[in-house]
């Protein structure tokens, strides 16, 4: 006898209650689910002006006075629309974003990134997360370090050199009077940091700055063309990568070029390993480029946490891409700050005339104030890359330095975001923030650096209290060589050169791959920085 008929209750009332209590006790965990509503729905934020892609243009934009405005207007964090009509935060708060970027594991990278990533990078850093991610960050660390840099910069000052005795032989078959042509200096820029990704990073000489025939560069040029990813193609290859495999001519491109990459730097490997066994027992005669240094500390691992061939190989990709990038999106958004400014042009040449040795060492350079002020100011205001999208693993808050108000007129101490909803660490709008950086957070001075603002001290940083490079256990393991490079070819040029601009000209960002100089107007023609060069 069941304990319904003990009672004396009928079993269709029982069952009734029981649905009704599993109702209730759905009811409450919904509502207490739902009393804590998701960040990216009650807090403000601007208007979308496209379902497809929601704010994404104003998100990968240089000299963003709307991106200013929107901070003033709604605060330090706020809501966005992304992709399809989904929500996004975009976060400056130094206390929520450092939050964000020092736990990894609870904000991977976006399904979307993470995708990008692996198709270009392959499995290596920029595309591994968690535990992966760690194991190979220890292994990479010696080929970054203040020591390895030192023993890299006579190489990177020689491509300096090559650079300016190229311009030199250019300008000697002037068109534009005495001593002055036009170049396109991003083009150039380009060249020479793949030169010194080549020699520096890997031993190697892709020599791109005598517009050599080159397999590897020739490669590597076609690849960086096709990875658009923010065009409409290609974020439709992204969103469905069987569309990759179709054989149109960019694909086929796109695999012909990474088929000679693997081919090369698989053959790279083997020699560099060969290389490491031979002089084992001895520290002279070892090659001081970066691949050679990453093997040898490799080698030293024990097996489990050894890199194995295929992930040395995407490392390959990673420092081609990422370190070439970024260096030539630097140095050309640098050349034409001098571009525009004669007297910022001026101090800043004058500060490197006054050193007597054209070959200065990375100690000497970094003690060139203004120089080092001028770095500093230029990848502030036009960091390569402007923002890093993650999401969250699990449904998490995420404190506040300061409250903000939702757009029920409320105060909001913390961040509720939902597990799956979308957060950006924007490095660029975190560089402009007028009550961190002061009112001219907009304008570009060098001499800003002299003496900070204590409020920027918060601001999560690798470098010179800027986000450019992020922060965190994921921030950018090569900006050190980024850094150095940036500060050789300006030291070099500027001592030889002098830098204008057609005032006819209207420079904007566009973004492939990192945001590039470009003329408006001539968009077609892709990313360019065509500066009026004249001998000194």
């Amino acid at each position: 006898m069941s304990w319904v008929r003990l009672i004396d209750i009928d079993e269709p009332v029982v069952i009734w209650l029981g649905a009704l209590g599993s109702i209730y006790a759905i009811y409450k965990v919904l509502s207490a689910y739902l009393a804590t509503p998701s960040a990216a729905y009650v807090l403000r934020g601007p208007d979308s002006p496209s379902w497809l892609f929601g704010n994404d243009h104003h998100m990968r934009m240089y000299r963003n006075e709307t991106l200013a405005r929107w901070l003033q207007e709604y605060g330090t964090t706020f809501a966005i629309h992304g992709f399809f009509g989904s929500r996004d935060l975009l976060i400056t708060d130094t206390k929520a974003a450092a939050f964000i970027i020092n736990r990894p594991a609870d904000f991977p990278k976006h399904n979307l990134m993470m995708r990008i990533s692996k198709k270009v990078f392959g499995d290596g850093l920029l595309a591994a997360e968690d535990l992966e991610h760690k194991k190979q960050r220890k292994v990479l660390n010696p080929a970054f370090s203040v020591a390895a840099m030192r023993d890299i910069s006579p190489m990177i000052m020689q491509v300096a050199h090559e650079m300016r005795d190229q311009w030199k032989i250019k300008l000697s078959k002037s068109t534009y009077g005495p001593s002055c042509q036009e170049i396109d200096v991003l083009d150039w820029a380009h060249k020479a940091a793949l030169d010194m990704i080549g020699i520096a990073g890997f031993g190697y000489k892709f020599n791109s700055l005598y517009h050599s025939s080159n397999e590897l560069a020739r490669a590597f040029n076609e690849l960086s063309t096709n990875l658009k990813v923010f065009s409409f193609a290609g974020l439709l290859n992204m969103l469905f990568p069987i569309l990759t495999h179709l054989p149109t001519k960019s694909n086929l491109a796109t695999k012909r070029s990474m088929a000679i990459m693997r081919r090369i730097g698989s053959k790279m490997i083997v020699e560099k390993k060969a290389e490491a066994n031979q002089l084992r027992e001895s520290s002279s005669g070892l090659r001081k480029d970066l691949l050679s240094l990453l093997i040898r500390a490799n080698m030293k691992e024990n097996a489990a946490e050894a890199l194995d061939d295929e992930t040395l190989l995407a490392q390959i990709s990673t420092f081609l891409l990422a370190g070439h990038e970024t260096t030539a999106t630097a140095v050309s958004w640098g050349l034409y700050a001098l571009a525009k400014d004669p007297n910022m042009q001026k101090k800043l040449r004058d500060e490197v005339l006054a050193v007597h040795n054209d070959s200065p060492s990375m100690d000497e350079l970094n003690a060139l104030p203004y120089l080092s002020n001028f770095v500093k100011e230029t990848l502030r205001l036009t960091p390569p890359i402007v923002a890093v999208k993650r999401v969250a693993r699990e449904d998490t808050f995420v404190p506040l330095s300061q409250p903000i108000i939702n757009k029920h007129g409320d105060e909001v101490h913390e961040l509720f975001i939902r597990r799956g909803e979308g957060v950006y660490s924007h490095m660029y709008a975190m560089n402009v923030r007028f009550d961190l950086w002061g009112p001219d957070a907009l304008e570009f001075k060098p001499e800003r650096f002299d003496k900070l603002p204590e409020a920027v001290s918060d601001t999560p940083s690798m470098f010179a209290n800027i986000s450019s490079f992020s922060a965190g256990p994921k921030g950018c393991i090569g900006w050190r060589m980024a850094v150095l490079e940036f500060k050789a070819i300006l030291f070099t040029m500027v001592r030889t050169f002098e830098f204008r601009i057609d005032p006819t000209l209207e420079i904007s960002g566009q973004f492939v791959i990192a945001i590039k100089p470009s003329v408006k107007g001539q968009e077609e023609k892709g990313p360019q920085l065509p500066l009026l060069v004249s001998l000194l």
